[in-house]
């Protein structure tokens, strides 16, 4: 795991999309999550699978795939 990379403990829940914070570089970037759950169930679904979604958005935050507003936008599992 990137030592540069820091993911704070923020889920949260709106409109069908799971969003997280994470610090790389001084840098607050939200990671985001589109899906068909409902809020509680999305929830425990990323609690159930949050290392693979951190793994997953680090991956993405060093490939340098931000979406035009500077966020990261993950592949639900």
């Amino acid at each position: 795991m990137n030592q540069a990379i820091l993911f704070n403990d923020d889920i949260s829940y709106q409109q069908g999309e799971l969003t997280f914070t994470a610090m790389a570089s001084g840098q607050l970037i939200r990671c985001k999550i589109a899906t068909k759950l409902g809020q509680e169930a999305a929830i425990a679904h990323f609690a159930q699978h949050q290392f693979d979604y951190e793994m997953q958005a680090e991956q993405l935050i060093e490939d340098e795939a931000f979406n035009e507003a500077g966020e990261i936008s993950l592949a639900f599992l």
